[in-house]
C-alpha cells in the first residue's frame, strides 16, 4: 500500500514564466487558486463572465442602443419589460 503524504502547499509560481504575455494578469481557468474559502468555483465564474463578454462585444447592436419605444414589451407574451431589461444589460457591460 502506497504512504499518504501530508498535504503541503504547492508552488505553482514558475507557471508564470512559461505563459505568454497576453496571459499576464487574466484568469486561464486553471483553478489552482482553489479551494476558495468560500466556496466558489472561480475558475468557472471567470470563464463565464468571460464568455458572456466576448459574445456581448460582438453583437453588432447592444443593449445600449435602445431608444425606449416599448415595441418589444408590448409584443412579449411573457410580459417582460424589455426596456428595463436593456438598461440593466448596459449597465451589467459598463455601458
Amino acid at each position: 500500500m502506497a504512504s499518504v503524504t501530508p498535504h503541503r502547499k504547492k508552488d505553482y509560481s514558475v507557471l508564470g514564466s512559461f505563459a505568454s504575455q497576453r496571459a499576464m494578469g487574466k484568469c486561464v481557468y486553471c483553478n489552482h487558486c482553489q479551494p476558495c474559502l468560500a466556496g466558489l468555483d472561480v475558475g468557472l465564474n471567470n470563464k463565464y463572465y468571460d464568455l458572456a463578454r466576448n459574445h456581448y462585444e460582438n453583437l453588432a447592436v447592444k443593449a445600449e442602443s435602445c431608444v425606449r419605444c416599448g415595441h418589444c414589451d408590448s409584443q412579449c407574451p411573457f410580459h417582460v419589460i424589455q426596456m428595463a431589461r436593456m438598461q440593466e444589460i448596459a449597465g451589467y457591460f459598463n455601458c
